[in-house]
This record gives C-alpha cells, structure tokens and sequence, in this order.
C-alpha cells in the first residue's frame, strides 16, 4: 500500500477515535504506533525504538519551558487585580457612551491578553466581573454573554499567545516565536474593532439590546488617574515582547522573565504565599495536561512527514488547479467542525503537520499562516455541542451554554468575516514585523 494512503488511513480513525471521546494524546499515540509498524512492515522494534526515545527528546528540549512560564503568567494575572484594573480602567473612557460596558469587556479582554495568552482565563475573568455590571444596567443577557465569550478570542491574536506559542512548537521546520507574536497585534487590534462595531449592529437590528447610554459622568482627572491600572500589562507587555523583539532575550527567557516579573509583582501586592503557590500548581497542572498532547502531537507528526500525506496532498491540490481561497475556506469548515469536540490547543496538534504543509506549498505565507490558523482554532470554541470558551463562561457564571450559543452567533459570523479577510490580505498580519525587519 502506498505510504501517503497508510497515513490518511491512520490520520481518519485517529480523528473517530478523538470524535468518540478517546483522549487525545492517547489517539495519537495509538495511531502512530500502528502506523509506523505498518509504514515498515510490522517491524514493531522501529515503532517501538521511536516511542521510547522521541518523549525524552522532547522532554530535554529547552524550548518548551516558554508554555508553563506563560500560563504561570496568565494565572498570576488573573489573581494580582491586573485584569479588574484594566477593566476599571478602560470602563472610566468608554463605559457612559452606549455600548460602552461590551465596548469595555471587549478593550480590557485585548488589554488582558497582553499578558494572559488564555482565551478561557479572559471568558472567566470577565464573565464574572461584567455580568453583574451589564444586567444591572439593562444589557440584554444573551447577548452579553456572547460578546463576552467571543472576545476571548482576542488573547489567542494578542501576545503573548498560548496558541500561537503551540504552533511554533508543532509546525515543520523552523519558525520564531517572536515574529509569530507581533504578527498578532494588527489582526487583535482590528477584531477588537470589529467587535465593537458588531455591538452597535447588534443593537439597532435588535431594539431595545443596549441602553440608552448616560450614567455619571466621570472627571477627567479620575478618568487619567484610571491609567494606572495598565501599568501591570504595558511594563508586562513590553517587556517580554519589546524585549523579545530587540533581541535581548528569546521567547523562552521572555516567559521566565515575565513569570519572575509577575511573582514580584504579586508579592507586592501582599498576595497570600498560599494563593501563589496555588498560581504555581495551576500552572504545572496545564502544562502537564498539554504537554503529553503536544508529545502524541510531535509523534504524529512525524509519522505523518515519514508517510508524505502532506507532499501528496499538496501535489493533488495542486493539480486541481483550485484557488487557494477555496482551499482556505474548506479548512474554516474542518476547523469548526472539529471545534465542536476540541479546544484551540488540541485542533492545532492534531490539524497542523497536514494542513500547514499543505497551505505554505501554496505560497501562503507562514506566519499569516499562523495568525490565520489560530484564530480559526479559537473561534472554533465558540459552536456546539461543547464550545470550550461558551463551557468556560457558563461554567463560571453558573447558567446554561445554551443561553451563550443563541447570543454568540453575530460575534461568530464577524470573527469568521475577519479570518476570510486575513485569508484574502494575508498582509494585515505580516505588515507590522515586515515594517520593523522582523520578516
């Protein structure tokens, strides 16, 4: 049998099994076994040759230390009063035009994930911290709720990304993690936008969605001492991505520097020693929980490139002759369909040593690539049944996802709006690291 065929056969019940509620990692790893004693011949001792000493290749490799720095990163900033500040903050400019309250969940969910890199933390956080704010107010409820779980969306674009950071990770050859960051900033920047303009839209189809605006009016003066609160995230932010993108430190130093940066600065807030060791655990707890992921994903990539699936498809795409937008728009569909069962990380390790060769061989940049990819992946946390960012904002709030899917549909159709947009100007990514040399 053909190698490329073994590697399709193996990638489809790989994805039935994920589909039928295996574990992840362990349907991948269960699969490539299989599949590599089959590729040569059942010679089980090569299969097993490469499942004892891959892990611990993996395991020794420096570069993966970036991923717990980072979600200690964002769970210290969820913990130390950074996003509640940054929420106080941009609420003080926006929160007495109407729309202000979801313009103000949308801004402090882009201000969070300069330092976050979670889409779920900021669902959580700001489920929780706005709700309140936006019933008593007379936002209506479904509708709050949607805006508040697809703004998650907008830690995944802006760095520093536990998405993007993930991908750097799995994606053949050689890409950095740095230049994959500020490729974010742009397209967070304009789905923050978009955002905003969807609220509006919302609004005046639905009459009687977002009140009239008003409130107290806040001076001036209180309104630029509210900027301190975003002292935390600029000094956080600048630091690891300014000092990234100088060339100071790497990406990985940039994660331990800004874990270090956010201990001190919790510690300067009093926080409980108790609370920060819990901060700690928690991050350990993720990293455990992704790593194993991210080890049956390397392993399944590797299988894949040994069975030139992705040169084969690339070849047969090619010969159709079909636009790359078609091409683009079929993978949309593959990724929301798999983010009815999955969350960003796992739809990443899974999809990328197929889909990413077979996109880059069609002349699509990389690093577009990237941004494309993962907004894709995140948005895909928005549909049914599961929905991981919908599951975090109920769950937090106590209330049924039902209630957020119903109000999550126009945020939905704007964000997949903007991933078409980056499809077809793949420069709104690349414009700003082409700008300062980066590419």
């Amino acid at each position: 049998m053909a190698p490329w065929l073994i590697g399709l056969i193996m990638f489809l019940i790989m994805m039935v099994l994920v589909f039928e509620g295996i574990p992840i990692f362990i349907s991948m790893l269960a699969c490539s076994f299989v599949g590599f004693a089959w590729l040569y011949d059942f010679n089980f001792a090569m299969a097993w040759n490469i499942f004892t000493t891959y892990p611990f290749q993996l395991g020794a490799n420096y570069n993966y230390a970036v991923l717990p720095m980072f979600m200690l990163v964002g769970s210290l900033a969820g913990e130390t009063g950074i996003a509640e500040g940054a929420f106080k903050s941009v609420h003080a400019f926006l929160g007495r035009i109407k729309g202000g309250l979801l313009f103000t969940v949308v801004g402090a969910n882009a201000l969070f994930g300069a330092c976050s890199g979670s889409s779920v933390a900021g669902s959580v956080v700001f489920g929780k911290l706005a709700m309140p704010e936006l019933e008593k107010a007379g936002y209506n409820r479904k509708y709050s709720l949607g805006c508040i779980s697809a703004s998650g969306a907008l830690s995944t674009l802006i760095p520093p990304s536990m998405g993007i950071i993930t991908f750097c990770m799995i994606a053949p050859g050689s890409l950095s993690v740095g230049t994959a960051l500020m490729c974010g900033i742009i397209p967070g920047i304009l789905t923050a936008i978009a955002l905003c303009v969807t609220v509006r839209i919302v609004g005046a189809i639905h009459k009687g969605t977002l009140p009239p605006g008003g409130g107290p009016k806040v001076p001036l003066k209180e309104k630029l001492l509210s900027l301190r609160f975003l002292i935390p995230i600029l000094l956080l932010f600048g630091l690891i991505i300014g000092g990234t993108f100088a060339g100071w430190f790497t990406a990985t130093v940039g994660g331990a520097i800004g874990a270090v940066a956010c201990v001190i600065y919790a510690l300067f807030k009093k926080m409980p020693i108790k609370k920060l060791v819990s901060c700690m655990m928690d991050a350990a707890v993720m990293e455990a929980g992704i790593f194993v992921i991210i080890v049956g994903g390397q392993i399944f990539s590797k299988f894949v490139a040994d069975t030139g699936l992705a040169d084969y498809l690339s070849q047969a795409i090619a010969s159709l002759n079909a636009p790359f937008f078609i091409v683009f728009f079929l993978v949309i569909l593959l990724y929301v369909f798999c983010g009815c069962v999955m969350d960003i990380i796992a739809i990443i390790i899974i999809t990328v040593p197929v889909i990413f060769p077979i996109m880059t061989g069609m002349g699509y940049s990389p690093y577009a690539l990237i941004i494309a990819l993962c907004f894709i992946a995140e948005i895909a946390g928005l549909t049914p049944p599961i929905g991981m960012n919908v599951f975090a904002t109920a769950n937090a709030l106590r209330i049924n996802s039902s209630e957020i899917f119903k109000g999550v549909v126009p945020f939905f159709i704007c964000e997949i709006l903007l991933v078409l947009l980056l499809g077809i100007f793949p420069q709104i990514a690349t414009f700003l690291p082409t700008l300062l040399g980066a590419l």
